[in-house]
This record gives C-alpha cells, structure tokens and sequence, in this order.
C-alpha cells in the first residue's frame, strides 16, 4: 500500500471534519444541526442558497442531535414535484428512523459504500431540499410518505440511486406542477426564501411542538458555463 492510497482518505475525512466543526458549533441540547454536502472524496462543500451546481452533483445531509430523532428529507421542484429522499423503503442504507443521538450523514452507507442523492438532470427550476427533525413521528408526514415517488438504491441492478414510484395502487401526491403537499413542508420551505445562511441549526417549526425544520435551494447550472 502506497503513501498516497493512505493519505486521500484521511485528507478527506479531515476536510469533512472541520467543515463539520465550522458550521456545526455545539448546540443546546435536544436541538438539531443539519449542513447539506455538495461533493464526494476530498472535493466536498457546504451549501449556499440558491446555488448553481451541474446535474449529478452528489449531495448528502450532515446531522447531528444530542437525543435521538425522526428525521425527514425531501425535495420539491416545479418538474419533480415532491420527492421523498429519507426515510424511503426503496433506498437500503444503515441510517433508519429514529436517527440515535450523535452525528449522521445521510442518507447514509450500503454495504459499506456512501450513499448520495444527486442534483437531478434536466430539472430546470429551482429545487427546494427540506429536512425535518421531530420528538416523535409526525402524524401528517407519515400519511404522506407511502404516496410520494421516492429515492432508490434497490430499482436498478448495479445499485445506483434513482427515482421511482411508489409501489401499489395508490394515488400519487406532490406531482410535477403541484405544490408541497403539506403544511408543514410549505412552512419549512419558506425558511430558504430569503436566507443567506442554511446550514447549522434547525429552527421550531412554530405551529408543531418538538418539531425542527431547515431548507435551502439549489438549480442546474446552465450546460457551458
């Protein structure tokens, strides 16, 4: 084994670290911190709102709460619709619902390989990435989970993630063209409206108890440039 071979990864890890420590300062207890990842290997950041980023850009959510959580991870664009990233029954990973106390990366390892979402080819618009925490599951995201399309590691045989309808005859919500078919994911999206900084904290939801919520937005950048 090479120098080399040995020193990438730990230059990865150490980089993933201290972006971690920079956005993520210590936290009151039972409060969430979420900073989305844009990357892989040692050529990773941190998100900035409405950022341009070109189709296939893997992004991961770093998570991290001094008590265990349920926690929820879509994304909403006017071609997409509403998607489910996490906790989707066709994604296999070993990060399931309630997350334990302590720091996560989702959506998470397969087989001991990371797992990535990506910037969606052909999306034009602008897409929204929303992630929830809560005490307990919340009632009208779990009413809505088996009827969103979804991510999936488990549709294609060589295992790379993709999206795909929900299984069964059931009436598909959040399509392209509609809005996010929640209260609560409108009151979350509404967070990355105007804000200039998305990772760190997640914020009350307001209306529910024990629920914290965060969002940022990205778009495909343009072919060429």
């Amino acid at each position: 084994m090479n120098a080399r071979s040995v020193l990438l990864p730990v230059v990865a890890l150490a980089a993933a670290a201290a972006i971690w420590v920079y956005f993520n300062p210590p936290q009151p207890a039972g409060v969430p911190a979420g900073s989305w990842r844009i990357g892989k290997g040692t050529d990773i950041h941190h998100a900035r709102n409405y950022e341009e980023l070109p189709a296939g850009a893997a992004i991961r959510l770093d998570y991290h709460c001094s008590e265990p959580r349920h926690v929820y991870v879509f994304s909403h664009s006017e071609e997409d619709g509403t998607l489910l990233m996490f906790p989707s029954p066709d994604l296999q990973s070993d990060k399931a619902n309630p997350l334990a106390n302590g720091s996560h990366v989702l959506p998470g390892r397969r087989d001991g390989d990371d797992q990535h979402w990506v910037l969606r080819d052909g999306v034009l618009a602008t897409t929204t990435y929303i992630a929830i925490a809560a005490v307990e599951p919340v009632a009208e995201l779990e009413e809505l989970l088996p009827r969103l399309r979804r991510w999936s590691n488990t549709s294609l045989t060589d295992r790379s993630m993709g999206v795909t309808n929900p299984k069964g005859d059931v009436e598909v919500a959040g399509r392209g063209r509609d809005r996010l078919p929640s209260a609560l994911l409108l009151r979350a999206a509404d967070r990355s409206l105007t804000a200039t900084e998305v990772n760190g904290p997640m914020q009350p939801d307001g209306a529910l108890p024990n629920v914290w919520t965060s969002s940022w937005r990205a778009k495909e950048r343009t072919r060429g440039k």
